[in-house]
């Protein structure tokens, strides 16, 4: 009669699992049950790691790489990854804003010219632009597109007194119009000494200053005209236009928000505000001015249009509005 052989190992052992002394043998671990931990370590190391370095895309690194990574001031996130084909295509005062770290770490590192030659390429570029979209806005919605003589005010009949206010504006217009620009001036001039009223001199004598470069003088005579007629729209537009030429933002944002406020529907004053917002860095106020020209049904450019578009801030104006233009 046999006899049971007993189980040394206890009654839980599978009948064919290995045992050595009474003991049961573990199985093997699986290839990416042994590296799983190590995995896990090596890539929070990695991503410590990135803290801090920024990574710099679009350009070869001095080892002959696709990007190049450069040591960070301080430990980080912010701004790891730079693109500065990116930043050069922002206005210098918007790239400054959103990008400060990454505009830092290219200057440090020679991908882009010191804050002066920066600021003095972006300005450029950014006064080339905004120069084009002008002739775009103007050629769009002057009809029918007029020389600058074609402005001049004042009656063009003859006067029988030579002497007269009116005849020397009705001179000085001739002279103009002849491209004598000092004969006209000296006749605005003379009409405005025997009539310290009369707009239509001080506009000409304004629009032939501006013709041969004296828009100071110009922008002095817009402002007279504004005191003797204060509701003339064109006035303060025209002015403002002055002031933004002479590089005085907000005296030209006042000029146009006065033109707004006397005609709200002038798109004229509206986009040209909105050019200054956009100069000075508010790209929320210069989309809303955008949005305002859009609800009279009229057009913007659309490269103005695009450009504010990435560059306004989220969450504060509806950028989702474009145009089919």
């Amino acid at each position: 009669m046999s006899v049971p052989v007993s189980n040394q190992g206890g009654g839980d052992s599978p009948p064919n699992e290995p045992q050595e002394k009474g003991r049961r043998v573990r199985p093997q671990k699986r290839w990416y049950e042994r590296t799983s931990v190590t995995l896990c370590v090596a890539a929070a190391l990695v991503v410590i790691g990135l803290g801090f370095f920024h990574i710099i895309v679009g350009v070869t690194s001095p080892y002959g790489l696709p990007f190049d990574l450069v040591l960070r001031e301080s430990f980080g996130y912010r701004e790891m990854v730079v693109n500065p084909e990116r930043i050069q295509a922002l206005p210098y005062t918007a790239a400054k804003l959103k990008h400060p770290l990454s505009i830092a770490v290219l200057q440090r590192t020679g991908y882009l010219p010191d804050a002066p030659g920066f600021e003095a390429r972006m300005m450029g570029r950014q006064r080339e632009s905004i120069r084009q979209w002008q002739e775009q806005f103007d050629a769009m919605h002057r009809q029918p597109k007029t020389h600058w003589q074609d402005r001049l005010q004042g009656t063009m009949q003859a006067v029988a007194d030579p002497q007269d206010a009116e005849a020397c504006n009705h001179r000085g217009i001739i002279y103009a119009r002849q491209g004598e620009y000092q004969a006209a001036i000296a006749e605005f001039t003379r009409a405005i000494r025997r009539d310290a009223t009369y707009a239509d001199a001080f506009y000409n004598r304004a629009l032939v200053s501006i013709e041969i470069g004296n828009i100071g003088q110009g922008a002095s005579d817009l402002g007279t005209v504004l005191e003797i007629r204060p509701g003339f729209v064109e006035g303060h537009v025209h002015r403002g236009r002055l002031y933004v030429a002479m590089n005085e933002p907000e005296k030209a944002l006042s000029e146009f928000t006065q033109a707004i406020e006397i005609d709200a529907t002038c798109a004229e004053a509206l986009f040209h505000r909105s050019l200054v917002h956009y100069t000075k860095g508010d790209h929320d106020k210069a989309l809303q001015d955008v949005h305002r020209i859009e609800d009279l049904d009229v057009s913007v450019p659309l490269g103005f249009f695009r450009a504010l578009r990435g560059t306004a801030g989220r969450g504060k104006v509806d950028v989702s509005r474009t145009p089919d233009y």
